[in-house]
């Protein structure tokens, strides 16, 4: 009966056995948090320990990335500084170069100003008596200048002719300028109007008045060409009335 009773506890229908932990579950739980804690404070040791030994520390690094952020904030306060102080100065430069050009129109129109005051002054001292040698016709003032600048191959002249005396009839005849000047070290003559000057040039240099004429006009130098002096004469049915020299 025993040995059918053992065998029977060998075969498969035999009873299940349970076998149950003597700790409680909340002990169990402890002891596992506790194993997962020392696991992570190994690893931190580990990593804090591999840091160590491959470079600098945290500490130091967010020092350093602090004092790096430092410089920048100081050299774009400096950057900042410099803009402003360069804006004010471009302000500055602007405003003087405003003032000079306004400087140098106002010099222009004085020149025109006074140009124009010697013009009339001339023409308001031909108004006076004629001495006894001031008889027909007489060149009173003449003027010639750049017209562009002063180094201006292009020259503008003002002429004021005055038929001194009683004039009883109007006066019809030319003006023509003989310019001398030097280029290169030669000396020439240049003619105004030119020969091969159109009706419409010639006829700027036409005369016709009874008391007094302002001629003005243009004319341009050759390259490199330097005035010496302007022989100013003025003509009547081919014949020359009277001339005069200018040096310039």
């Amino acid at each position: 009966m025993r040995t059918k009773l053992w065998m029977r506890n060998l075969s498969v229908s035999a009873p299940r056995v349970t076998v149950r932990s003597t700790f409680p579950w909340p002990l169990r739980a402890l002891l596992g948090f506790l194993a997962a804690a020392m696991a992570a404070a190994a690893g931190v040791a580990i990593y804090e320990y591999g840091r160590d030994f491959a470079g600098p520390d945290r500490r130091e690094l967010v020092v350093h990335n602090e004092q790096l952020a430092a410089q920048l904030r100081e050299a774009a306060a400096e950057r900042d500084r410099t803009t402003a102080l360069a804006n004010s100065y471009e302000g500055e430069l602007k405003v003087q170069r405003a003032a000079q050009e306004q400087l140098m129109q106002q010099v222009r129109a004085l020149e025109e100003e006074t140009t124009r005051l010697k013009d009339d002054l001339a023409f308001y001292d031909s108004l006076l008596p004629a001495g006894k040698a001031d008889k027909g016709i007489v060149i009173r003032s003449f003027r010639l200048q750049p017209e562009d600048e002063p180094q201006s191959q292009r020259m503008r002249f003002r002429l004021l002719i005055q038929q001194s005396g009683k004039a009883e009839r109007d006066f019809a005849g030319s003006v023509q300028l003989e310019v001398r000047f030097t280029q290169k070290g030669g000396s020439f003559i240049y003619e105004i109007p030119e020969s091969d000057a159109t009706p419409e040039r010639t006829k700027a240099f036409e005369l016709s008045f009874r008391h007094y004429q302002r001629l003005e006009g243009t004319f341009t130098l050759p390259t490199g060409a330097v005035a010496q002096s302007v022989l100013v004469r003025v003509l009547a049915a081919g014949e020359t009335q009277t001339q005069q020299s200018f040096s310039l």
